[in-house]
């Protein structure tokens, strides 16, 4: 199993540095076996946004070509909480939050976080 972490994508989505972006490319095709830790996606998402000023809409395609690939390996709570973050406004840390708690309920007072579908509110 290989694992990928937030530089290493980061390389691939921007191409800043071509030589890692083709490494990881090639990465992504020959490997049977990759694993992206949920914590990438809010790092992820704050240096596109931040740093690359990548726009919203296009941290969703990335998100969801990641998702996409039979040979990465994420949680149902990622997949749930790219919806999430396709869906609404919310950052990636948050919708991560709302995807775990579908699981129960929610000790929250963000009314954003607990509006969202599916989540319960605690009190």
């Amino acid at each position: 199993m290989i694992f990928l972490d937030t530089s290493s994508l980061i390389r691939f989505f921007t191409e800043d540095k071509p030589k890692k972006a083709l490494l990881v490319k090639e990465l992504l095709e020959e490997e049977e076996k990759v694993s992206i830790s949920e914590v990438v996606f809010p790092e992820l998402e704050y240096v596109l946004e931040k740093t690359y000023k990548t726009k919203r809409e296009k941290i969703v395609e990335a998100f969801k070509f990641l998702a996409s690939r039979p040979n990465i390996k994420l949680s149902r709570s990622v997949k749930k909480a790219i919806g999430f973050f396709e869906e609404t406004k919310l950052d990636m840390a948050d919708c991560l939050i709302a995807a775990h708690s579908l699981k129960g309920k929610l000790a929250s007072f963000d009314k954003k976080l607990l509006s969202m579908e599916g989540v319960i509110e605690y009190w």
